[in-house]
């Protein structure tokens, strides 16, 4: 084994399941191999679209067995055994064990959890969650790990830690940004709502890599009263997102982006859990949520941004409060401790 610290991210994503766990692990990746001189690579499922994102930064790819039912306990500890990995990252929402993460913090391997809920957490050297009700709900009494919960241990790309300047519009821009894939849907339906409303206001769309509603989107843009703008696949969402009055989103990783960008945003959730979760940004008075998507989504999402595009003191204080408590910095933070923490243990 050499000097050099290495760390594996364990994680996956696919145009069905999201981009957004991959995107964070990247972002935390690029820290430690670009800060702390550490080496990376991932252990992921297969996925032509992941594999796509991990290779344009050069990182080692650790591929799962074909087929969804496989040995992942012997294939895990092959992983950290030929990326000599002593520290392991895992983000993923999978049936990896807490057994296995065990066996393989008995053998010195420093593991870190993000924003994982299950039992793997009692595993962990390291747990990072943002402040959601669900985090709160449980009880940590004899978690030996270091426990981290805030907005500040929330995993951004560097473009998001740096403060954009106010914006100062004549006419008030509103984006749809449904994050990487968008496997419901969701970006339909918010055209369907903006649709109903009668404001002026310029209407842009981004669509990610793993978009894969083009063919409806164009057929339904082609139909709407309201003239919409459709970018794809953009690479500095940051600059995009500045340019926005208001925003509408699915919770996920684009939520916490749009408020270290200060933007004013109504969450579109897809489950339960995202609706728990969202509604911790609105009680903390960054955006509103319109809960899970159903049949009457639309109808509360048309109300929401009603709302918000005629009260424009109300935009500029969930802006402001946005800005106060997401200062995209957590991949800092946690690449940090982690080099801590394993330079701790294997100096």
């Amino acid at each position: 084994m050499t000097n050099r610290l290495s760390v594996l991210f364990r994680c996956d994503a696919s145009p069905t399941i999201g981009l957004g766990h991959l995107v964070r692990c990247l972002a935390l990746a690029d820290e430690l191999h670009e800060n702390h001189g550490v080496a990376v690579s991932f252990a992921m499922r297969a996925s032509p679209l992941a594999s796509q994102m991990v290779k344009r930064r050069s990182y080692p790819i650790l591929q799962a067995p074909d087929g969804t039912v496989f040995d992942q306990k012997a294939w895990l500890h092959d992983c950290v055994l030929k990326s000599e990995a002593q520290i392991l990252v895992v983000d993923v929402r999978d049936d990896l064990s807490k057994a296995t993460l065990e066996s393989l913090a008995r053998k010195g391997t420093v593991i870190a959890v993000l924003d994982d809920l299950s039992d793997r957490r009692w595993a962990a050297d390291l747990a990072f969650y943002p402040p959601v009700p669900q985090v709160e709900r449980i009880d940590w009494s004899g978690f030996r790990g270091k426990l981290c919960i805030g907005w500040e241990w929330v995993v951004l790309r560097p473009q998001f830690a740096q403060s954009a300047p106010l914006r100062k519009r004549s006419k008030c821009s509103l984006l749809i940004a449904m994050g990487g894939s968008d496997p419901a849907g969701l970006t339909l339906k918010a055209v369907h709502a903006l649709d109903r409303l009668d404001e002026e206001f310029e209407s842009v769309i981004i669509v990610g890599a793993g978009f894969c509603h083009g063919q409806s989107l164009r057929k339904l843009l082609g139909q709407t009263r309201r003239r919409f703008t459709v970018r794809e696949d953009v690479s500095e969402m940051s600059a995009a997102m500045a340019e926005a009055s208001l925003a509408i989103c699915s919770f996920g990783m684009t939520a916490y982006e749009l408020a270290a960008m200060g933007v004013p945003s109504v969450y579109m959730c897809l489950t339960p859990d995202h609706g728990q979760s969202a509604s911790a940004l609105a009680a903390a008075g960054m955006g509103i949520s319109v809960g899970v998507n159903d049949p009457d989504i639309e109808v509360r999402l048309a109300a929401a941004v009603l709302r918000l595009l005629v009260d424009k003191n109300a935009r500029a204080q969930m802006s402001a409060r946005a800005r106060e408590l997401m200062d995209g910095r957590g991949a800092s933070r946690i690449a940090e401790l982690l080099v801590s923490m394993g330079r701790q243990r294997y100096s």
